[in-house]
Protein backbone atom coordinates (compact mmCIF):
# COMPACT_ATOMS: atom_id res chain seq x y z
CA UNK A 1 0.00 0.00 0.00
CA UNK A 2 1.17 3.89 -0.78
CA UNK A 3 1.73 5.98 1.88
CA UNK A 4 -0.28 8.75 2.80
CA UNK A 5 2.57 10.95 2.10
CA UNK A 6 2.95 9.23 -1.57
CA UNK A 7 -0.74 9.79 -1.82
CA UNK A 8 -1.04 12.97 -1.22
CA UNK A 9 1.94 13.83 -3.33
CA UNK A 10 0.81 12.64 -6.30
CA UNK A 11 -2.93 14.09 -5.95
CA UNK A 12 -2.29 17.67 -4.61
CA UNK A 13 0.96 18.44 -6.10
CA UNK A 14 -0.84 18.20 -9.74
CA UNK A 15 -2.55 21.80 -9.31
CA UNK A 16 -5.51 20.83 -11.24
CA UNK A 17 -7.02 23.88 -12.22
CA UNK A 18 -10.78 22.85 -10.91
CA UNK A 19 -9.36 22.45 -7.14
CA UNK A 20 -8.95 26.16 -6.80
CA UNK A 21 -12.70 26.73 -7.99
CA UNK A 22 -13.78 23.63 -5.86
CA UNK A 23 -12.39 25.69 -2.50
CA UNK A 24 -13.89 29.18 -3.51
CA UNK A 25 -17.54 27.99 -5.06
CA UNK A 26 -18.07 24.28 -3.60
CA UNK A 27 -20.58 23.97 -1.05
CA UNK A 28 -18.81 21.65 0.84
CA UNK A 29 -15.61 23.61 1.33
CA UNK A 30 -17.45 26.78 2.06
CA UNK A 31 -19.67 25.23 4.69
CA UNK A 32 -16.29 24.27 6.50
CA UNK A 33 -14.93 27.40 6.35
CA UNK A 34 -17.76 29.29 7.58
CA UNK A 35 -17.45 27.25 10.31
CA UNK A 36 -13.85 27.78 11.29
CA UNK A 37 -13.49 30.90 10.83
CA UNK A 38 -16.88 31.31 12.77
CA UNK A 39 -14.49 29.41 16.10
CA UNK A 40 -11.86 31.57 15.25
CA UNK A 41 -13.87 35.05 15.26
CA UNK A 42 -14.93 33.94 18.58
CA UNK A 43 -12.14 34.10 20.19
CA UNK A 44 -9.77 36.53 18.19
CA UNK A 45 -6.47 34.57 18.48
CA UNK A 46 -3.40 36.71 17.98
CA UNK A 47 -1.49 33.88 16.19
CA UNK A 48 -2.61 31.12 13.69
CA UNK A 49 -0.97 27.98 12.62
CA UNK A 50 -2.91 26.30 9.65
CA UNK A 51 -1.56 22.46 8.95
CA UNK A 52 -2.12 21.12 5.58
CA UNK A 53 -2.50 24.69 4.25
CA UNK A 54 -2.43 23.96 1.02
CA UNK A 55 -2.78 27.01 -1.52
CA UNK A 56 -3.28 29.45 1.59
CA UNK A 57 -6.40 29.85 0.93
CA UNK A 58 -8.06 29.06 4.64
CA UNK A 59 -5.29 31.40 5.43
CA UNK A 60 -6.32 34.40 3.07
CA UNK A 61 -9.82 34.13 4.63
CA UNK A 62 -8.53 34.19 8.26
CA UNK A 63 -6.73 37.20 7.49
CA UNK A 64 -9.71 39.09 6.94
CA UNK A 65 -11.81 37.17 9.64
CA UNK A 66 -9.11 37.81 12.52
CA UNK A 67 -7.52 41.29 10.88
CA UNK A 68 -3.85 41.48 12.11
CA UNK A 69 -3.16 37.78 13.44
CA UNK A 70 -0.22 36.48 12.37
CA UNK A 71 -0.27 33.57 10.34
CA UNK A 72 1.51 30.64 9.66
CA UNK A 73 0.54 28.17 6.90
CA UNK A 74 2.57 24.68 6.99
CA UNK A 75 2.36 21.82 4.22
CA UNK A 76 4.16 19.00 2.72
CA UNK A 77 4.64 20.66 -0.66
CA UNK A 78 7.81 22.27 -1.11
CA UNK A 79 6.34 23.94 -4.70
CA UNK A 80 3.37 25.03 -3.49
CA UNK A 81 5.04 26.71 -0.37
CA UNK A 82 7.27 28.93 -2.75
CA UNK A 83 3.95 29.64 -4.53
CA UNK A 84 2.35 31.03 -1.95
CA UNK A 85 5.33 32.67 -0.15
CA UNK A 86 5.38 34.68 -3.66
CA UNK A 87 1.82 35.09 -3.47
CA UNK A 88 1.85 36.38 -0.35
CA UNK A 89 5.14 37.22 1.56
CA UNK A 90 3.66 38.67 4.62
CA UNK A 91 2.40 34.85 5.56
CA UNK A 92 5.29 32.85 6.86
CA UNK A 93 4.96 29.36 5.07
CA UNK A 94 7.03 26.06 6.68
CA UNK A 95 8.01 22.85 5.64
CA UNK A 96 6.78 19.96 7.41
CA UNK A 97 5.04 16.22 7.25
CA UNK A 98 2.88 16.43 10.28
CA UNK A 99 2.49 12.57 9.32
CA UNK A 100 5.88 12.26 11.09
CA UNK A 101 7.39 13.56 14.40
CA UNK A 102 8.46 16.84 13.97
CA UNK A 103 11.30 18.93 15.92
CA UNK A 104 9.79 22.34 15.60
CA UNK A 105 11.99 25.35 15.87
CA UNK A 106 12.22 27.06 19.42
CA UNK A 107 10.37 30.18 17.67
CA UNK A 108 7.59 27.84 17.53
CA UNK A 109 7.29 25.34 20.67
CA UNK A 110 3.98 26.02 22.63
CA UNK A 111 3.96 29.97 20.76
CA UNK A 112 0.64 30.24 19.20
CA UNK A 113 -3.03 30.97 19.86
CA UNK A 114 -4.78 28.39 17.55
CA UNK A 115 -4.17 25.73 15.10
CA UNK A 116 -6.72 24.91 12.30
CA UNK A 117 -6.35 21.20 11.39
CA UNK A 118 -8.89 20.97 8.06
CA UNK A 119 -9.48 18.11 6.10
CA UNK A 120 -6.16 16.97 6.64
CA UNK A 121 -6.37 14.21 9.65
CA UNK A 122 -8.46 12.13 7.44
CA UNK A 123 -5.07 11.99 4.80
CA UNK A 124 -2.57 10.75 7.34
CA UNK A 125 -1.47 7.06 8.92
CA UNK A 126 -0.89 8.30 11.91
CA UNK A 127 -3.51 10.61 13.13
CA UNK A 128 -2.50 10.80 16.81
CA UNK A 129 1.20 11.88 15.41
CA UNK A 130 -0.55 14.90 13.64
CA UNK A 131 -2.42 16.24 16.86
CA UNK A 132 0.95 15.70 18.91
CA UNK A 133 2.48 18.04 16.14
CA UNK A 134 -0.41 20.33 16.74
CA UNK A 135 -0.43 20.43 20.37
CA UNK A 136 3.65 21.47 20.91
CA UNK A 137 2.70 24.52 18.12
CA UNK A 138 -0.06 25.34 21.13
CA UNK A 139 0.78 28.07 24.28
CA UNK A 140 -1.32 26.43 27.28
CA UNK A 141 -4.42 27.64 26.78
CA UNK A 142 -4.92 28.06 23.11
CA UNK A 143 -7.37 26.01 20.94
CA UNK A 144 -7.87 23.86 18.12
CA UNK A 145 -9.90 24.11 15.83
CA UNK A 146 -10.44 20.55 13.61
CA UNK A 147 -12.67 19.11 10.86
CA UNK A 148 -12.93 15.86 9.36
CA UNK A 149 -15.42 13.51 7.67
CA UNK A 150 -17.27 10.27 9.06
CA UNK A 151 -18.93 7.71 8.09
CA UNK A 152 -17.44 5.23 4.95
CA UNK A 153 -14.56 6.39 2.61
CA UNK A 154 -15.53 6.62 -1.14
CA UNK A 155 -13.92 6.17 -4.11
CA UNK A 156 -14.01 10.00 -5.08
CA UNK A 157 -12.35 10.34 -1.53
CA UNK A 158 -9.45 7.36 -1.54
CA UNK A 159 -8.68 9.30 -4.92
CA UNK A 160 -7.71 12.56 -3.16
CA UNK A 161 -6.09 10.53 -0.35
CA UNK A 162 -8.53 10.04 2.69
CA UNK A 163 -6.83 7.15 4.91
CA UNK A 164 -10.10 6.34 7.20
CA UNK A 165 -12.86 8.76 8.36
CA UNK A 166 -13.57 9.22 12.45
CA UNK A 167 -16.93 9.04 14.75
CA UNK A 168 -16.79 11.85 17.04
CA UNK A 169 -15.53 9.56 19.77
CA UNK A 170 -12.74 8.42 18.36
CA UNK A 171 -11.35 12.08 17.16
CA UNK A 172 -12.62 12.74 21.16
CA UNK A 173 -10.30 10.15 22.22
CA UNK A 174 -7.32 10.98 19.68
CA UNK A 175 -7.49 14.78 20.94
CA UNK A 176 -7.24 13.95 24.55
CA UNK A 177 -4.70 11.30 24.27
CA UNK A 178 -2.60 14.26 22.55
CA UNK A 179 -2.76 16.68 25.27
CA UNK A 180 -5.98 18.62 24.90
CA UNK A 181 -9.19 18.98 26.15
CA UNK A 182 -12.17 18.64 23.88
CA UNK A 183 -14.55 21.66 24.42
CA UNK A 184 -17.17 20.22 21.51
CA UNK A 185 -16.78 17.73 18.97
CA UNK A 186 -19.83 17.37 16.54
CA UNK A 187 -21.13 15.88 13.48
CA UNK A 188 -22.77 18.01 10.94
CA UNK A 189 -24.29 18.24 6.89
CA UNK A 190 -27.33 16.19 7.35
CA UNK A 191 -28.97 15.83 4.55
CA UNK A 192 -27.46 17.70 1.65
CA UNK A 193 -23.73 17.16 2.80
CA UNK A 194 -24.35 13.64 3.00
CA UNK A 195 -26.49 13.04 -0.37
CA UNK A 196 -23.25 15.35 -2.33
CA UNK A 197 -21.21 12.76 -0.90
CA UNK A 198 -23.31 9.72 -1.90
CA UNK A 199 -23.91 11.64 -5.47
CA UNK A 200 -20.81 11.94 -6.71
CA UNK A 201 -19.77 8.54 -5.74
CA UNK A 202 -22.13 7.17 -8.11
CA UNK A 203 -19.80 8.09 -10.51
CA UNK A 204 -16.59 8.65 -9.57
CA UNK A 205 -14.80 9.40 -12.56
CA UNK A 206 -17.60 12.08 -14.13
CA UNK A 207 -17.71 13.91 -10.51
CA UNK A 208 -13.60 14.46 -10.50
CA UNK A 209 -13.61 15.29 -13.80
CA UNK A 210 -16.50 18.03 -14.02
CA UNK A 211 -15.31 19.72 -10.60
CA UNK A 212 -12.00 18.47 -9.94
CA UNK A 213 -10.06 18.62 -12.82
CA UNK A 214 -10.95 21.44 -15.27
CA UNK A 215 -11.92 25.16 -14.19
CA UNK A 216 -15.82 25.80 -13.31
CA UNK A 217 -18.08 27.13 -16.45
CA UNK A 218 -21.54 28.39 -16.10
CA UNK A 219 -23.17 25.00 -15.37
CA UNK A 220 -20.74 24.32 -12.51
CA UNK A 221 -21.06 27.76 -10.90
CA UNK A 222 -25.40 27.34 -11.15
CA UNK A 223 -24.73 23.40 -9.19
CA UNK A 224 -22.26 24.96 -6.48
CA UNK A 225 -24.60 27.98 -5.93
CA UNK A 226 -28.11 25.66 -5.42
CA UNK A 227 -25.87 22.95 -3.40
CA UNK A 228 -24.49 26.43 -1.17
CA UNK A 229 -28.05 27.35 -0.62
CA UNK A 230 -29.06 24.11 0.71
CA UNK A 231 -26.23 23.76 3.36
CA UNK A 232 -27.67 26.53 5.32
CA UNK A 233 -30.82 23.72 5.86
CA UNK A 234 -28.31 21.33 7.10
CA UNK A 235 -28.15 19.64 10.52
CA UNK A 236 -25.54 20.83 12.71
CA UNK A 237 -26.24 17.93 14.87
CA UNK A 238 -25.88 14.87 13.04
CA UNK A 239 -24.21 14.17 9.38
CA UNK A 240 -20.61 13.01 7.83
CA UNK A 241 -18.63 16.15 8.03
CA UNK A 242 -17.02 16.27 11.73
CA UNK A 243 -15.65 19.37 13.58
CA UNK A 244 -13.98 19.41 17.01
CA UNK A 245 -12.94 22.34 19.06
CA UNK A 246 -10.25 22.10 21.86
CA UNK A 247 -8.48 23.66 24.08
CA UNK A 248 -4.34 22.58 24.88
CA UNK A 249 -4.16 21.50 28.26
Amino acid sequence: MSTAEQVNREFYEQALPGQNDYWKKMAAPRFRVRTVLAELKARAPASVVDLGCGGGQLLDEVKRAVPGARLVGVDLSKPQLELNRQRDPDTRWVYANVDQPMKWADEDLERYDAVTVVEVIEHVDRPAQLLENARALLARGGFLVLSTQSGRVGETERRVGHRRHFTTSEIRGLLTGAGFRPERVWNAGFPFHDFSKWYANLNPDASMGRFGDKPYGLSEDLVCLGLRALFRLNSNRAGAQLFAVAKAD
